[in-house]
């Protein structure tokens, strides 16, 4: 029987990138939605889940991507209100690529440094994989900040996180100019850069100067630096005495946990993979 994934992507056209790992992690066939809204939902996952016989209905299951990470976690409640008693499929929620990406940049870090009562700053925390990656280093023991050019947002945004994802240990801080991140770095063991393309965040006098940081990451792979010093492609390198991970250092692993992710699907009928599940998965890599 062939192993089928259903791709629900918000956007206008269905990801490439996304239909590529899924076939080179075991899918026979995509069956794809684009520009997908959430009261289509039901029609498409019942004839997902009253085609085939429970037995072998694992060979069936469902992808969610898009750019917009917020109508992807819309477009998985939907999914998952459809759902009832076995009449269900395992789902991956991984819109933007946040939660593989923040999964992936954690895990560096944990391999690197006992996170437990270590200070964490991640920058530009608020968005997609900010967020995220807030998240996972709070559950791993960290003491987290979260920068976001606005205080108000960073405030609102630590707030949400630790709400929704039952931790502790997150706060919000403005960090928009020199000064401001050279004081919020200040005394921080672990620092990761999760800001947009384009920008830079820290210079390598700002970082060089903090003696208590023992290991930076950068997801951003396009120049500038997101932290001035660290290239693409470092994945474990030593400056100055900091562990450094560039994004295609990062996006190595990412890549691995995603492909994981989708081969997972086709074991079960229960599994919803979020960004938790996914970082659970880098046991099973070994």
């Amino acid at each position: 029987m062939k192993k089928l994934l259903i791709q629900l992507d918000t956007d206008k056209r269905a990801s490439t990138f996304d239909q590529v790992v899924a076939y080179d992690a075991g899918a026979d066939n995509i069956i794809s939605h684009a520009d997908i809204k959430k009261e289509e939902v039901e029609d498409i996952i019942y004839g997902a889940v009253f085609t085939r016989s429970p037995k072998k209905m694992n060979n069936t299951a469902v992808f969610i991507g898009g750019s917009d990470v917020n109508k992807g976690e819309e477009i998985l409640a939907a999914v998952k209100d459809v759902f009832f008693a076995n009449f269900r499929v395992s789902v991956l929620l991984d819109s933007n690529g946040a939660n593989t990406t923040a999964a992936a940049a954690v895990l560096k870090i944990k391999n690197s440094v006992n996170l437990k009562d270590k200070k964490a700053v991640v920058i530009a925390g608020t968005g997609p994989v900010g967020v995220r990656a807030a998240m996972l280093l709070a559950r791993e023991g960290a003491e987290v900040v979260i920068t976001s050019r606005s205080r108000e947002r960073a405030e609102k945004k630590a707030e949400e996180i630790m709400e929704k994802y039952d931790v502790k240990n997150i706060s919000g801080v403005q960090g928009s100019k020199k000064e401001e991140f050279e004081k919020i770095i200040s005394g921080k063991d672990v620092i990761l850069s999760a800001g947009p393309p384009k920008i830079n965040f820290l210079t390598e006098d700002m970082w060089k100067k903090v003696d208590s940081i023992k290991v930076m990451g950068d997801i951003n792979a396009v120049s500038p630096a997101g932290i001035e010093g660290i290239k693409p492609g470092a994945d474990g390198d030593i400056i100055d005495g900091v562990k450094v991970f560039g994004a295609l250092g990062i996006g190595g692993l990412k890549m691995k946990l995603h492909k994981k992710a989708v081969a997972e699907l086709f074991k079960s009928t229960d599994s919803i993979f979020n960004a938790v599940e996914v970082y659970k998965l880098y046991k099973e890599l070994n």
